[in-house]
Formats: C-alpha cells, sequence, structure tokens
C-alpha cells in the first residue's frame, strides 16, 4: 500500500492527466489550458509521491506536452526556447513541490512526536504521583501515628501501600517495556514453558477474585519468555478489570498449532476509535479521572511483546463487553 502511494499513484495521476489532455485538445482546449492541467497534475503527483516519482512524473509531463501539443506533433523535438523552458518549469515544479511536500511531512512528524512527548509527559507526572503521593502519606501516617492506630488501621495503610507499590512498578515497567519497543530493543529470551505454570502465575499476580479462569490447555507447552508474556497477559486483565464492574473471564484454549488466550469482560465493550486505533501508544478509553486511570501503555505494549513472540492480538465487542484475543505458535508438546 505504501509502495502504490509513493510510486504507482503518482505515475497514474500523471498518465490519467495525459489522456485527459489528449481528449480535451480535441475540442480546442487552448494550449495554455493543457500546459496548466499537465502542471497541476505534475505538482500533485510530486505532493503524493517520493522525489524519485515526482522527477518521473515532471519527465512524463514535459515530454507528453511536447510530443502531444508542441508543433510538430508526435514527435520530441526540443528546437525552440519555449519548449527549453516548458521542460525546465515541469522539473521545477515537481522537485520544488516534492520538498516542500517532504518539508511538510518532516513537520508533522515532528509535531506528533512532540504531541507524543507531552502526552507522555502528562500522563507519566500525573499516575505516578498518585501511587507515590498514596504511599508517603500512608508512611508518614504510620510514622507519625503508629502508636495510636489500631493494628487493623496499620495493616489496611500497609495493605495501601503494597497495592500502590505494585501499581508503580507496573506502570514503571510498562515505560520501560515501551521504551524498548519502540527502539526495537526488546530482549525475547525464548524457552519451552508449561501453559500452566504461565497461568497459575498470573492468577497469583494479579489476585482479584473477579478474575475467573478456564484453562483447557492446561497439559500443553509453548515457547516464550515468561516474565515478557506475563507481563502483556496482565496488562490486558487489568485493562478489562479496569473498565468492567463485573467478571472478567479469562479463556485459554488450543488447536493443532497454536494457543489462544481469550480476555472478555462485561463492561461498555471498545469504541469504534479504540477498534480503528487500538494500540496506539497513550490511547485509553477512560474518559475521567476516577483513580484507575492508566496512561494508556497497557494494549501497547501487549501487542509489542506479543508480537515479539511471533503472535498476534486483537480487539472485538461481544455482545455485553469486549474481548481481547491472544494467538501464540505452540511449542514442543510434552506427555
Amino acid at each position: 500500500m505504501k509502495q502504490f502511494k509513493s510510486v504507482l499513484l503518482p505515475l497514474g495521476i500523471m498518465i490519467l492527466a495525459v489522456v485527459v489532455c489528449v481528449v480535451l485538445s480535441e475540442w480546442l482546449l487552448p494550449l495554455g489550458a493543457i500546459l496548466l492541467l499537465l502542471q497541476l497534475a505534475c505538482a500533485i503527483s510530486a505532493l503524493v509521491g517520493s522525489r524519485l516519482s515526482g522527477i518521473i512524473a515532471g519527465f512524463i509531463g514535459a515530454l507528453s506536452f511536447n510530443y502531444f501539443f508542441t508543433a510538430p506533433l508526435y514527435s520530441f523535438r526540443i528546437n525552440q526556447l519555449e519548449d527549453s523552458i516548458n521542460f525546465i518549469v515541469f522539473m521545477l515544479v515537481s522537485l520544488l513541490i516534492n520538498e516542500v511536500a517532504a518539508y511538510v511531512r518532516k513537520q508533522q512528524r515532528a509535531l506528533e512526536v512532540a504531541t507524543t512527548q507531552s502526552s507522555m509527559l502528562r500522563s507519566v507526572s500525573h499516575d505516578l504521583r498518585t501511587p507515590l503521593s498514596t504511599i508517603i502519606g500512608s508512611v508518614e501516617t504510620i510514622n507519625t501515628y503508629g502508636d495510636k492506630l489500631q493494628e487493623s488501621e496499620k495493616h489496611a495503610l500497609l495493605q495501601g501501600v503494597l497495592a500502590e507499590g505494585r501499581r508503580l512498578y507496573a506502570y514503571i515497567e510498562n515505560l520501560l517495556q515501551a521504551t524498548r519497543i519502540e527502539h526495537n530493543a526488546l530482549a525475547v529470551n525464548l524457552e519451552s514453558v508449561p501453559l500452566v505454570k504461565v497461568v497459575s502465575s498470573l492468577e497469583t499476580r494479579v489476585n482479584n477474585s473477579r478474575l475467573t479462569v478456564e484453562n483447557s490447555a492446561s497439559h500443553q507447552f509453548v515457547t516464550l519468555s515468561e516474565s515478557l508474556f506475563e507481563q502483556a497477559l496482565y496488562n490486558v486483565i487489568e485493562n478489562a478489570l479496569k473498565f468492567s464492574e463485573h467478571e472478567v473471564q479469562l479463556k485459554v484454549s488450543d488447536d493443532e498449532n497454536s494457543v489462544t488466550f481469550c480476555v472478555k469482560d462485561n463492561g461498555k465493550g471498545f469504541s469504534e476509535a479504540m477498534l480503528q486505533k487500538p494500540f496506539s501508544l497513550f490511547q485509553t478509553e477512560q474518559p475521567t479521572d476516577n483513580g484507575t486511570k492508566g496512561i494508556g501503555l497497557g494494549l501497547s505494549v501487549a501487542k509489542g511483546i506479543v508480537e515479539a513472540h511471533k503472535g498476534s492480538i486483537s480487539l472485538q465487542n461481544s455482545n455485553a463487553g469486549g474481548c481481547v484475543y491472544i494467538r501464540l505458535l505452540k511449542g514442543h508438546q510434552h506427555g
């Protein structure tokens, strides 16, 4: 698709313009109008294509004008100053428009990077500050009023510190993984791991009564980086738990060639924007700040990890809630 846009599309525009001009010339369209139409097509071709396709489009436009519309007709002759000037103008239009388009695209990319960085700074500053504030506040309370607090109150404060510490760790881990994925530096050390171990470790890490697990492929072994793949599944499940107040299901099944992980919630499902760009960095479905909002990295990191394992991940809406499907090729089967 990218090759079509950068090469075939510009050339197609130029050829179509030549055909249109040939047809219109039969209706006694003025030569100046034909020249302007061809130069306009040349400019459009240079705008949507690469530098090479822009130059080729300029050549096509100049040669076509000389061949079809300049006396003597149907011959390539540049024997007048006007013909040379027209040829030079075609090439200049192509080169200048192409350079302008390249500059604009470069500025757009720079703006996208700046916007992403700004979004990252805002999100990180808020979402790292919240658990840190809770941890500091709880520790200060215990330190200041420890002798006046009941054991149940101390325990609750310490549980809050532990929960927020885990939340902070998850944020930082996702940031690190996102950075590695963006720079193609994600290290995947594959090993054959029993699937039942992966699922059991994941359940322990999530530690939420709303998560139910149905593993019909517990006898299987899969080839993966256990810690990384667990992070991917953890992100997907945590995302589902955030946006659904009801039960979240993890169903694990297998066929002859692959193992499929299906994480289903009973929330509102995915919006159309989310389905179109499901794994964009810093994109989150949460519209308000209720203390559970993430920084929009979870699914993006999950996608990077799954694809590093040569697997696939996709989102779908069901009758009630949304589903995230992760498909992974099998490793060695034992037993």
